[in-house]
This record gives C-alpha cells, structure tokens and sequence, in this order.
C-alpha cells in the first residue's frame, strides 16, 4: 500500500527555491530585522546631541542610516566633487556609489539619502547569493550557508545596510569572482572596473582576477619549479593573449577617476592628498599598529582606547587568517585579502572593523571553519548581540568605524 504524504503549501514552494536564492535571503531578512529594530529602538530610547546633520527631513529612518561618510556621499550625489587643499574634501570618495545615488533619486522621492539606502540595501541581498554561489564553487553548499550568515551578522554589517560603500564594494568584487571562476573574463574586468571606481582598492581585483586566469591556464604556484608548468602557460599566452588584456581594463576605474581630478582640479592624487586632513598619513602599517598599540597599552579607558582595541583586534584576526585563506582557497584569495589590510593600515588601524566588511574570503573560511558544531554555535549569537549593540551605537552618531 502506498501513502503520499502531503506537505505543508509553505514547503512545497520551499522545496523549489534555489538554495542561493532561500538562504542568502533569509540572512538578509533575519540580521536586517535586528539591525533595523535595534536602530530604532536606539534612536527613541537614547539620547543624542542635537545639532547633527539630517540626511532626510521627510524620514527619521533614512536619517538614521545616513551618518559621517554619508553626508559626503549625499553631498557629492547633489552638488557634485570640490576640493580645498589640506583639508577635508569630498574628493577622497570615489564616484560610482554617488553616481548611481543621483540616477536612483527621481526613483526615491528626489532624495539621494533614500536612493543610498535602498542601493546599500539591494546591493548587500545581491553580495549574499553570489557569495553563497561563489563559497559553494570552492567550499561546498554547507559551509555557503554558514558564510552568509556570518558575513550578515559581523558586529559592523551595519554598514552593509546604511549610506556607505561597503555593500557595493563587496557585490562588485564577489561578482568579478564569481564570473572569473565561470571564465567570463569580459564580464568579471568590467565588475572589477566598477570595483575600482568604487574604492582605489577595487584595483586589486586585477590581481585576483589574473591568478585566477592563471590557474585557468593549469598553472600552479606549488609546481613552479616545473618545466611544463610554464611550457603550459606559454600556450595559454598564445591561445588566449586577448584575455590578459581584457582583465588589464580593471585599474581603468581608478585611473578615470585620478584623470577626472587632473581636470577639474590638477589634482590625480587629490584623493590620497585630503586624507592628511583627517589624520590619516601614510605611516606603514607597522608604525600604524604600534601606535595603536601604544595607545592600548596606555590604559586610559576612553572612547579612543575602546576604539583602538576593536579596530586592532579586528586587523589582528583578518590578518592571522591570511596563511588559513591560502590554504584552504589559494594564494590569489590570500593575497587580495592581505594587500588590502596593508593598504588600509598604512594610514592608521582606525576604521578597520568596517574595512574589513569586503574581505569575503576570510568570510568564507569562516563558514568552512563553522562545519565544527560547537564554533557554529558560538559565532552567530556571538555576532549578533555586538551587531546590535554597534547599531545602536552609529544611529545615536556616536563613531564606531
């Protein structure tokens, strides 16, 4: 005798959605509904300095999402780029983001702060389904699950959600992977372009991207000391000089923008130049970390110490992952992770638990690493109650990152 069981309606249409599509979106739902509650009950229960700047008279939710680096973004979205030497100027922002604020804004009621939110916002939902692809290409669909869910609830994700760049930086550089992996070189230069013209770092993608060209070529860091290794790359180079080309476009985006500011200002480097005026001078990161280290060391329990110890702790752990992302993912992964946290401590540690937010291979090392039950367990609450404590914290304009 045969018996049918009948599922619920609920799981039947379930059981038809792509896993890249269910869990990405429930992450998304899940650590949006903390971070939004969590801003909310912040912004009616805490008190805040009067005097801040309103992104948005009409909406105290928008408003709420827009603090700090979102007034330049809103800034050059509506008036454009201007620079003053030695001090602070909206040049140091890269233009993508508030291009595509100003061509959004007719469709979110003339306001460039709603247009970034609903950018950040869609353009995080996007990241998460092609990282949950991407992590299951190199991983498997296990730990994809977990690294969606760890990239969403990381204490500053945020950021992910609010006038800021995180979220398209991240889109642009998981997408440029995700193509290079499926050998749409044409595609994965253009993304890794628009990277660039989003942050000077989006550049590195040429790197990443390249070595995966290379590994496509069947060439292998650990046999170098092999004649056929290279005997193969040479007949890629034949076969498919074109390609190399293609991907030489991804630095196009940052160069466009360093000719934008010769002509408007005689300026390239006026993006690197404005960064004096907000302390950040290029140091190394070995005097950057020592003087936070000093710092800490110190023991004076101020706001600046706190700081300090999350941001270097933050730089420490990324950091210590880099030889883990090699191993686990290749040398092109570790290397795009690890340039980056060079460049961004060359300036000084501050920021960097919110600089940190792109790096999605440590991420995805993460999930793999989450497979042990027990650390599973820990990470996410773990997560999700700093999460909501930072929240809390940038919509009342106190700084975290």
């Amino acid at each position: 005798m045969n018996i049918t069981k009948k599922l619920p309606v609920w799981r039947a249409i379930a059981w038809d959605v792509p896993a890249w599509l269910t869990y990405p979106l429930l992450a998304f739902l899940v650590s949006r509904a903390l971070i939004f509650g969590a801003g909310l009950i912040a912004d009616l229960m805490l008190p805040t300095d009067p005097g801040h700047w309103l992104a948005d008279k009409d909406s105290r939710f928008v408003s709420m999402w827009a603090k700090w680096d979102s007034q330049y973004y809103v800034d050059i979205a509506a008036e454009g780029y201007w620079f003053t030497p030695k001090a602070q100027s909206n040049v140091a922002f890269f233009p993508l983001y508030p291009l595509l604020m100003r061509l959004v804004a007719p469709l979110a009621g003339d306001s460039e702060a709603r247009a970034g939110l609903l950018i950040s916002n869609l353009s995080f939902l996007l990241a998460l389904m092609l990282l949950y692809a991407l992590t299951e290409i190199e991983l498997d669909a296990g730990a994809a699950r977990r690294t969606v869910f760890y990239v969403s609830f990381f204490p500053t994700a945020f950021f992910f959600s609010a006038v800021y760049t995180e979220s398209l930086f991240m889109l642009l550089g998981v997408a440029a992977m995700f193509c290079a992996r499926k050998r749409w070189w044409l595609v994965a230069a253009l993304l890794g372009m628009l990277a660039s013209a989003t942050r000077n770092v989006g550049a590195l993608l040429w790197a990443l991207v390249m070595w995966e060209w290379l590994r496509a070529q069947g060439w292998r860091l650990s046999q170098a000391r092999k004649k056929e290794t290279w005997l193969n790359l040479g007949q890629g180079l034949m076969r498919n000089w074109a390609e190399v080309f293609i991907i030489a476009i991804i630095p196009l985006g940052l160069f466009g923008y360093m000719y934008f500011l010769k002509e408007n200002f005689e300026r390239p480097l006026a993006f690197v130049e404005t960064q004096a005026a907000w302390g950040r001078q290029m140091l190394g990161p070995i005097q950057s970390v020592g003087n936070s280290l000093k710092l800490i060391l110190a023991g004076d329990m101020n706001k600046s110490w706190i700081t300090s110890l999350w941001n270097l702790g933050a730089f420490a752990a990324f950091t210590a992952a880099v030889p883990f992302v090699w191993r686990r993912l290749g040398g092109g992964y570790a290397a795009y992770v690890l340039v980056q946290l060079i460049i961004a401590s060359s300036a000084g540690t501050g920021s960097m638990i919110r600089y940190v937010l792109p790096l999605f291979p440590v991420f995805m090392l993460l999930g793999d690493w989450g497979r042990r039950e027990w650390l599973d367990r820990v990470i996410t609450p773990s997560f999700a109650v700093v999460l909501g404590a930072f929240t809390a914290v940038f919509v009342n304009w106190i700084f975290v990152a």
